[in-house]
């Protein structure tokens, strides 16, 4: 098993259990900022990526993430609907990969095998090969759906985790929501999976 595979399955259980879990950061939240596209989105911009987000969602970063959190999250966004058990999320972690001997299938193959592991229920709905804008050229990237939760007495959640590789540097935007969500709120999260690009 691989380190990101590791930190990675815990990740996912705090993001289960929690709603827009990995509060923290390794970047200067000074090193990021917004621009409007549209009425209705926004874009964030680190000095390594950009990804556009809906504009009504919270943004977590810097000092809005929780103190004492895993350093590997960059961002957390997460919806303004506060009245349900469970608020859908997305967060972006990066992780130092220079010394991964493993390929991309490999790393996510291991992080699916210690979701099986962790989540009760756990169901692989499969993965996806993607294309990223890198620098202006595509990149491949591997999305992976799949559902589960961390205890027997929460719902089932649906989970989308994108992994891309680049410079030395592991990417990993994951999302969580209900499985009763909103159809509109599903179509924004995709909207902004797709979005992410490196810069």
């Amino acid at each position: 098993m691989t380190k990101i595979s590791k930190i990675l399955s815990a990740s996912v259980i705090l993001l289960s259990l929690t709603g827009c879990s990995l509060f923290s950061s390794s970047k200067d939240a000074a090193t990021t900022t917004s621009s409007s596209t549209t009425p209705s989105k926004v874009t964030y911009e680190s000095s390594d990526f950009k990804i556009t987000v809906p504009r009504d969602w919270e943004v977590l970063d810097g000092e809005k993430l929780p103190a004492g959190s895993p350093k590997s999250v960059a961002v957390a966004f997460k919806n303004n609907i506060k009245n349900k058990k469970f608020i859908a999320n997305i967060n972006i972690s990066e992780y130092n990969a220079k010394d991964e001997k493993t390929t991309s299938e490999e790393v996510v193959k291991s992080m699916k095998d210690n979701f099986k592991n962790t989540l009760i229920d756990f169901t692989d709905s499969g993965d996806t090969k993607v294309n990223i804008n890198a620098t202006g050229k595509p990149m491949e990237g591997i999305l992976t759906k799949f559902s589960g939760k961390s205890d027997a007495a929460e719902n089932l959640k649906n989970f989308k985790q994108l992994y891309v590789r680049y410079n030395n540097i592991s990417y990993i935007i994951t999302t969580s929501y209900g499985q009763d969500e909103d159809p509109e709120v599903v179509a924004k999260i995709d909207e902004t999976i797709n979005s992410f690009e490196l810069k």
